[in-house]
């Protein structure tokens, strides 16, 4: 019998566990947080589309059933592989047989941490909710100031970065601002607030080809969002942020440009990429220890094409099951077949029931697009109830123009605490 750990209750710790829970062997899975998030959605919590309790579930709640399956809630620190133990937080000790690292990623400032002191990430519930204070508090401050100028900083939000984060958020901020709220304040205009999406390169979405890209950016500009392209941020300050082109008095700046490895990658004292992702083998173990796997956001795993597979659920979903089949399969790991990604397309919602999306060689975009991206995410999302109440809130959010969860309720959030 052996111990398996797995650190990280995303989407590859969780499909690896759910798929290998049956086997003989003992788990344990540590996480930060008690639950696991559907981070797809959580640009929706931001903007106060859905509420955390409809994308999240309690770990413990999946694994009640299975005898063998710990949940720790606690964060390693430390990784000690001669030992084969790993120190947590709370200074206790977890030893393994065999280690599984599912960390996900970090935001990445190209050198320039102290941005992050005046920005919002997303990676997390409490980001999300931080960011949807914020809005929130900016449309109520608005209301109240008497400074134009003021005033304005509070109707200016600027997205930085656009890739599918910077665009779903672009998009779900335009809606929010420029229809869910039209007519419920009197001393601003809707026409007075302004969505910025700053882009360093020439396109949005630039995984996607150019017509699909160009799609999207009709499509925000018809939602009312300004798209700043070829426009690299040379500096963000407090409630302010500066490119090239222009500077931006803003006290709403959301930060979607770049992403890194989780810095306990460094602990593994292994070769990475310059994105700090580990550089595995064929079966996502380490060059130095054969009995720590890396997957997911953190790992560098090569496709058929000699590039490296993108940091999406799906990738991380399979690249799971694979590792559980080849960890507790009565076969020899010579005999498992390499790991092969199976493609099944990639989407982006922009807003307006239009997004865009390639399925096989099939492009798509528009209703017809947003209706296979809603279906797609109701699919994935776990358990009856969530993908129900998300049902709901979508109905009412998209077709009511109501959201259901503009509720300002927490204190002292980062940028607003001084105001």
């Amino acid at each position: 019998m052996s111990e398996i750990v797995i650190i990280g209750g995303g989407f590859g710790g969780l499909s690896f566990l759910k798929a290998a829970r049956k086997s003989s062997n003992n788990f344990t899975i540590i996480d930060k947080t008690n639950h696991h998030l559907f981070q797809p959605l959580l640009y929706q919590v931001a903007t106060a589309v859905l509420s955390p309790a409809d994308i999240t579930v309690p770990i413990r709640n999946l694994f009640k059933n299975d005898k063998n399956v710990n949940v720790v809630l606690d964060e390693v620190i430390d990784i000690n592989q001669q030992t084969n133990s790993l120190l947590l937080k709370s200074r206790n000790e977890i030893n393994y047989d065999t280690l599984l690292i599912s960390v996900g990623s970090s935001y990445s400032y190209f050198g320039n941490d102290n941005w992050s002191s005046h920005s919002h990430g997303l990676k997390n519930l409490n980001d999300a909710l931080d960011i949807r204070d914020n809005i929130l508090k900016a449309f109520e401050k608005a209301e109240s100031e008497k400074n134009l100028e003021l005033k304005l900083s509070y109707l200016n939000f600027v997205i930085v970065g656009g890739g599918p984060t910077g665009v779903e958020l672009a998009g779900s901020i335009a809606e929010l601002a420029y229809k869910n709220i039209k007519n419920e304040y009197r001393n601003f205009n809707t026409s007075d607030i302004n969505v910025y999406l700053v882009e360093g390169g020439p396109d949005i979405l630039p995984d996607y080809s150019r017509d699909l890209s160009d799609k999207a950016s009709k499509y925000l500009q018809k939602l009312g969002v300004t798209l700043r392209l070829n426009e690299k941020v040379m500096d963000i300050e407090d409630k302010k942020v500066t490119t090239e082109k222009e500077i931006y008095l803003t006290n709403n700046i959301i930060w979607a440009a770049g992403n890194k490895a989780n810095p306990l990658i460094d602990k593994l004292k292994t070769e990475v990429d310059n994105l700090g992702r580990v550089i595995v083998n064929d079966d996502f173990s380490i060059i130095e220890n054969n009995s720590i796997y890396v997957i997911g956001d953190a790992s560098n795993y090569k496709n058929f094409d000699g590039k490296p597979l993108p940091g999406i659920a799906p990738v991380a979903i399979q690249q799971g099951k694979y590792l559980a089949k080849k960890i507790t399969s009565n076969k020899s790991s010579e005999s498992v077949k390499k790991f092969k990604y199976k493609d099944k397309g990639m989407m982006a919602t922009i807003g307006g029931f239009k997004a865009i999306g390639v399925i096989g060689k099939l492009k798509i975009s528009g209703l017809l697009a947003w209706l296979f991206w809603s279906l797609i995410h109701l699919v994935y999302l776990i358990g009856y109830k969530s993908k129900l109440i998300v049902l709901i809130e979508w109905i009412f959010a998209y077709f009511l123009n109501k959201r259901g969860t503009r509720l300002i309720y927490r204190e002292n959030i980062k940028n607003n605490s001084n105001d």
